[in-house]
């Protein structure tokens, strides 16, 4: 399951990343902005979409690294696992 989440380049984080953004009281379209800018590096010319945000002066502006770490935790995608397969008797 890693490998797939992984198979994106980080771009999975995105959603996470832009809301943690605009949690932050930044207008939604300078944060889409801002995420979609370094997505479309990562999708374009490979670049490493978490690298190309840690370094992206907007957003660190507003989220520390351990903030960024934070949207990049595949864990966020797992934490209802154990209830899922409490429901299905697994």
């Amino acid at each position: 399951m890693l490998e797939n989440l992984n198979r994106t380049g980080g771009l999975i984080y995105s959603q996470r990343l832009l809301l943690a953004i605009v949690g932050k009281g930044v207008l939604r379209e300078d944060a889409y902005k801002w995420v979609q800018r370094n997505a479309m590096k990562r999708w374009l010319e490979g670049e490493d979409f978490k690298t190309n945000v840690e370094k992206d002066e907007d957003i660190t502006k507003y989220l520390s690294k351990e903030e960024i770490d934070e949207c990049f935790d595949y864990n966020y995608f797992l934490r209802h696992v154990d209830t899922i397969f409490e429901r299905f008797g697994l």
